[in-house]
Parts: structure tokens; sequence; C-alpha cells
């Protein structure tokens, strides 16, 4: 009988899972970390700084949250490490008050973030810079998670967000408001290709003597992105199990479908060379003044190694190079 392990996760989505956090919630709703042995604890923060930061304070033992904090927290020599990728990408639509009507117009809006630093301030901050726009032309209000971006463009106190997909649809299809998706996942994929994503990160001294639990981790995780990936089912009965939010039922067909064909999913667990070697050029591009890091300093690489070797590669674009 398999010895179970504790392991404490931060999740840097908040209360809530979306389309975005869907594998985590997946692996938990789905009994992937369960059937590994795993007894899985949730303690939800705002934003993948914080996230980080509550590993770093013993808060927790692995954080779930966008790479782009792991990569600062990295580059500013506290020892943390990526363990495997959640996602490969951002399922967002960008949310407007009906008076944007062309990218043109972002020139000067006040643009609600979960926080500085934390993925919607990352894709933002990608995004403006393939408009051409200059990040202080634009106004960043840090002001929480989803729900509370929401309020501030319902309340039209705030003028554009990212807001999750599923989220963005329930806005823009309710005629009590007049807000707008001015640019939609297809569109953001064309102006953005190589989007943040959510990965589980730990520090060295966890890694060091917790490689069980890691290991369960990465398995775990890499199952719950397959089985989304591979059966709209699954897809669907975590969605409805988690998602605060509803969409007809042709929407949420079409949400898993773009996942899928644009490779949404980790379902290798995506710590390639050629995929980060991209993410950390692109990461260093917004933040110059950072001391650089190499890839072997920020991802610990064996976790999703082993997990592969029991599991097999799973036949997509995100093979091991």
């Amino acid at each position: 009988m398999t010895t179970r392990l504790p392991i404490r996760l931060a999740a840097g989505s908040g209360p809530t899972f979306g389309v975005d956090d869907l594998a985590c919630a997946a692996a938990t709703y789905l009994g992937c970390w369960d059937d590994e042995g795993l007894d899985v604890t949730w303690t939800p923060v705002h934003g993948g700084v914080a996230a980080m930061q509550a590993v770093l304070d013993d808060v927790t033992d692995v954080s779930y949250g966008g790479l782009g904090p792991v990569l600062r927290f990295r580059s500013e020599g506290h020892p943390v490490r990526i363990t495997v990728s959640m996602a490969r990408g951002l399922a967002q639509n960008l949310v407007t008050q009906a008076r944007i009507t062309t990218p043109e117009q972002l020139k000067g809006v006040s643009w609600a973030l979960d926080g500085f630093g934390a993925l919607s301030h990352h894709m933002a901050r990608l995004l403006v810079k393939s408009l051409n726009i200059a990040e202080s032309d634009i106004d960043w209000q840090a002001v929480g998670p989803p729900p509370e971006r929401i309020d501030r463009l319902l309340a039209d106190t705030i003028d554009v967000s990212l807001i999750r997909v599923e989220e963005a649809i329930a806005l823009t299809t309710d005629d009590s408001n007049s807000l707008h998706t001015l640019l939609g996942f297809a569109e953001l994929k064309d102006l953005v290709p190589l989007q943040p994503h959510g990965v589980l990160a730990t520090t060295e001294a966890y890694e060091q003597t917790h490689e069980e639990e890691l290991t369960r981790l990465a398995r775990g995780m890499i199952r719950a992105s397959r089985a989304l990936h591979d059966d709209f089912d699954n897809f669907r009965k975590v969605y409805d199990h988690h998602v605060t939010v509803s969409a007809p039922d042709e929407a949420v067909r079409t949400i898993w479908e773009q996942e899928r064909a644009t490779h949404g999913f980790a379902i290798n667990g995506e710590l390639t060379n050629s995929h980060w070697t991209k993410q950390m050029a692109s990461f260093y591009e917004l933040n110059p003044e950072l001391p650089r890091i190499t890839r072997a300093d920020v991802i610990a690489e064996s976790f999703v190694a082993r997990a592969l070797k029991s599991l097999g590669i799973h036949e997509s674009a995100d093979v091991p190079d």
C-alpha cells in the first residue's frame, strides 16, 4: 500500500478556478493526486507573487501561479524552482467598455490587474507591446482577482481588463451591461503567440528533501492535463464543478476545442528547452533590469522526466526536446 504524503499548495488564482487553472482543479477533482497518494490542501492567495511568497514564508510547500513571478524571484536571488507546467498559454479575452472599439484606443486607458507582476500583468504587458503602445501610456491598476476586476468593469470605474474566457462570455452576452470583447482568444493568440502560463514551483530546500512528493505532484498534474485534453466529458465535468459562471453548452465546447487546437494543456508537463528558452528571452525583454539566470537555475526538470518515464510521451506538440 502506497504511503500517503501531505503537500500544501498556494493557489495564485484565489478562491476560484477558471479555464486557465482547470488542470489544477482537475488534478484534485478527478482524483489524479489522490491516486498518487497525495493529500493536497489548498491555500488561496491573490496572484502568483503572493503564492510564491507563501512558499518562501513556509506557509505552503508549492505555489501555483504565473511563470513570471517565479522568474523574478529567482532573478532576485531567491532559491525557487519550477517543477511542472500546468498549462501552455492563457484562455482569456480582453473585455472593455463599449466606447473602446479599436485596439488603437487602448492608449491612455485604465487597465485592471490581479496585481503588479502577476499573470494578468505579464500578459497585458506583452499585449500592449505587440500593439506598439508604451506601458507608460496605460494607467495600470492592481485591483485583485477576477471577481473584483469584473465588478470594476461593471461599475465603469475601469476601462479594460483581461478576463477568463468563460467569464468574458457571460459578461458580454448579458444585456444588462454594455461591456464587449475587444480581443478574443484567437486574436490574443495571434498578437501574443508565446503566452505566459501557470506553473507549480517550490524552494530548492523542499525540492531536495521531498523528491517523492514532487514526483507524485508532477505525475498527477500531467495525468490531469491529459484527462482534460483527451476527453471533453472530463473537461465538462471539472468545468461544471469548479467554474462559477455559466456559459452556453456550445461555448464550453468551443473553449475546449480552442485549448486543444492551440496545445493549451501541458500534457507532457512542458519543461522543454525550446519553450523555456523563448519564455525566458521574452521575460527578460520585458524586464531588462533584472539579473539574468539560466534555465538550469530555475527549472527542476527531474520530476517531469520521472513522470514521463512512467506515463510515456503523449502524442502532441509539446514533446520534450
